[in-house]
């Protein structure tokens, strides 16, 4: 295994190349030498004698640097690390059309650029050939003067400068740049203001409570002494870890600093999301917790409010969605100041880009030489997509990315703003399924508002009906509860419920458990207000997943308790959406239907409680599942009505749940529920009756879901018994 490498390249420079109009510096030499010093200290240094390469003075030539630059790029490692400190003066060539900047050695000769820019130490050369070639990790701290190119007012952040705009894997940089010739170098201290506080820092006043001292907490410490304007920090993957200097150790008793700064502890993996939890976190707050959202919207349209909060959010000039078809160019919603005549130039460039990456990422950004910017997310929509373009965004929200074009498509493609709990937890959800694992802070974030989403939920119940040819025999035989966002609406949401499995286990199994304890608590509040005598039957969704766990359960027996409400009226479905099989890093030691089966009948002994197959003919079904579990009633999905070959697919399911009565193993055959049975069903009711199928739910009684429980009237029995006869 090759040894780890840690290289230091420190250049300082006072007087300026080949006649050049800039005033020499007094201190850039020696803060150079000051920081091999402290690098190279017997007791804090972390770097090794012959691996700081220091040049200064005279011996500051570009052809030096930039050949020595090259070969320790070439020579690197993935587990190596080199830092690069610049002090001096940066220049800006009048000929250049990109503001990017070459840092002054000492023989650079300005009237030799014109015909060979690449004569000099360029960013360009910087970033291109050394930081993104470079296979370990790097870094770049600069204390220049006369550099106001780097720094300039629409060019803050993370594009600090041209070369930045696109920031470097693995790298990271403190940039201190200031506009103007005055060289910002303190007299009292004899050194460059910026290196006075690094040197600070790395002494020691910047150390973590081990006493050692970060490329991050350097960074840190020196943006916080007041400097004006302040340092650009730029701190990427290892800048928090790669250890600068640290107490005194015997330089053979080190271990490897490129290594984590804290030893003995376990972390995963580096997650691309993991420097963005903070801002992702403030423009969700800025999203769902904004004036623009609360402030009063009865007369405004939906997309008008999102778009309004969008620009609010990203504190940006203007946003409209644009629909960029073969004709032109047409904006559909925007916001006051969008003027698309204006803007028509980056439009179409948008335009442009939008077909190109239409496939391959949700949002690209387009900006002109004037500093105008426009963030373009592409909008799925029936035909041909629409673009979300925001106008001059906050370029520190143009720092997120990607994360932030999938944040904006969910928030444009949700409720917002009548439904801003359920949106953020569809933000949310989206940054899961794009990016895999999440920050544990936004992972947390998640599962407390999935918590607060299903709380709020009301659960309302659907009456199971029992046929006869008689009206008087035709009544409410049971209820399943049903979750809705509110009490009126029909529709499940199924979106907020579904969204579990994009998170995991631990989700799935809270949303269960809390729709379960507020379905039976629900439930024994009404019956207990209901017409009739005794409780009727109760079924409660559930998935295999949540069956698996003993949380799970344990819930189940204390919502029980707490509602006082007796375990056999209540029968968990088991929805065929869900796969029996082991989750990840699971082994069960028997084929998965039987290890499901002696689950079941476990907890059906333990509890007390029956368990159904809900949604029978979609998803996992199967006849082997349906005929081996131990269930107690089968319910049919309303997709199977609608098949071409739909009688004879209910004939074979009530076969199955003859099957165990027909060999003695039961009493009686297991009921037979078809869901979803309304007037547009094309089996009329007596076929189903015919074929032995007595009990049907769905929106066809008279009586909807409901947060009570009522009986049918003598009006809809009649109707219904009707049906069942053919009648109708």
């Amino acid at each position: 295994m090759k040894p780890i490498q840690r290289w230091a390249v420190l250049i300082g420079v006072n007087q300026c190349g080949y006649d050049l109009q800039l005033p020499p510096l007094r201190y850039a030499e020696s803060d150079a030498r000051a920081m091999s010093d402290v690098l190279l200290d017997r007791e804090v240094g972390t770097f090794d004698p012959g691996d700081v390469e220091l040049y200064v003075g005279a011996k500051a030539t570009w052809r030096d640097i930039k050949r020595r630059l090259r070969e320790l790029t070439l020579d690197a490692g993935p587990s190596d690390v080199l830092l690069v400190y610049f002090a001096g003066h940066a220049l800006r060539p009048e000929w250049s059309s990109q503001p990017d900047a070459y840092l002054v050695t000492a023989d650079l000769d300005p009237d030799a650029l014109l015909s060979e820019p690449d004569n000099g130490l360029r960013m360009a050369f910087l970033k291109r050939d050394v930081f993104e070639a470079f296979a370990g990790t790097s870094f770049l701290i600069l204390d220049c003067c006369h550099a106001g190119t780097y720094l300039d007012a629409d060019l803050r952040h993370a594009e600090a400068m041209q070369t930045y705009r696109t920031q470097v894997d693995r790298h990271s940089a403190l940039m201190a740049c200031p506009k103007g010739s005055a060289a910002r170098e303190s007299e009292e201290h004899g050194h460059g203001v910026l290196t006075h506080h690094l040197l600070r820092a790395l002494n020691g006043e910047a150390a973590d409570g081990n006493g050692r001292v970060s490329f991050a907490q350097m960074a840190t410490f020196v943006a916080e002494q007041g400097i004006q304007p302040p340092p650009v920090q730029l701190v990427q993957m290892w800048g928090p870890t790669t250890v600068l200097t640290q107490p005194p150790v015997p330089r053979h008793d080190r271990r490897p600093l490129s290594a984590p700064a804290l030893a003995g502890t376990s972390r995963p993996c580096k997650n691309p999301l993991d420097d963005l939890s903070s801002s992702i976190s403030q423009l969700l707050g800025r999203l769902f917790r904004s004036e623009a959202l609360l402030a009063p919207r009865a007369r405004q349209a939906v997309e008008a409010t999102k778009a309004e909060v969008i620009r609010y959010a990203l504190d940006a000039h203007s946003v409209a969605v644009v629909d960029f078809s073969p004709s032109g160019i047409r904006a559909m919603s925007f916001t006051s100041r969008f003027d698309k005549d204006e803007l028509h130039p980056l439009l179409e460039l948008s335009a442009a880009d939008a077909t190109l990456a239409r496939s391959s990422s949700p949002g690209h950004v387009v900006s002109d030489d004037a500093g105008r910017r426009v963030l373009c997310v592409r909008l799925p929509s029936p035909g041909r997509p629409h673009t979300l373009v925001i106008v001059d965004p906050a370029l520190a929200a143009l720092d997120m990315g990607e994360p932030l074009a999938v944040m904006l498509e969910a928030v444009w493609s949700s409720g917002l703003p009548d439904d801003p709990l359920l949106t953020e937890m569809q933000v949310m959800t989206a940054l899961r399924t794009s990016f895999g694992r999440m920050p544990s802070s936004l992972y947390e974030h998640a599962f407390s508002l999935y918590q607060k989403l299903i709380d709020s939920m009301t659960v309302v119940f659907q009456p199971v009906v029992e046929l006869d040819v008689r009206a008087a025999g035709v009544c409410i035989h049971s209820y399943e509860a049903l979750a809705r966002r509110r009490e009126n609406e029909s529709v499940a949401p199924v979106t907020a419920l579904q969204m579990a499995h994009a998170w995991g286990d631990r989700f799935i199994i809270e949303r269960d458990g809390l729709l379960f304890a507020k379905a039976v608590d629900s439930y024994a509040k009404a019956d207990a207000a209901s017409p009739w005598e005794g409780t009727k039957p109760l079924s409660v969704n559930v998935a295999v997943r949540s069956l698996l766990s003993d949380a799970y359960i344990a819930q189940v027996a204390r919502a029980l308790t707490e509602a006082d409400l007796k375990a056999r009226t209540v029968t968990l479905e088991i929805s065929e959406h869900d796969e029996i099989a082991p989750g990840p890093g699971e082994d069960w030691m028997q084929r998965p239907l039987t290890y499901f089966h002696q689950r079941l009948t476990a907890l059906a002994r333990r509890l007390r409680i029956s368990f159904a197959v809900d949604d029978f003919g979609v998803g996992y079904s199967s006849l082997a599942r349906m005929a081996e579990l131990p269930l107690t009633q089968i319910k049919v999905d309303r997709a199977v009505l609608h098949h071409h070959l739909a009688l004879e697919e209910l004939g074979l399911v009530v076969q199955v749940a003859r099957y165990a009565s027909d060999r003695g193993d039961a009493s009686s055959p297991r009921p037979v529920i078809v869901e979803g049975f309304d007037d547009d069903a094309p089996v009329p009711l007596k076929q189903i009756y015919d074929l032995g199928i007595h009990h049907v739910q769905g929106y066809f009684c008279g009586e909807t879901a409901s947060t009570s429980l009522r009986p049918l009237s003598p009006t809809d029995r009649e109707r219904i018994a009707a049906m069942v006869r053919g009648e109708r």
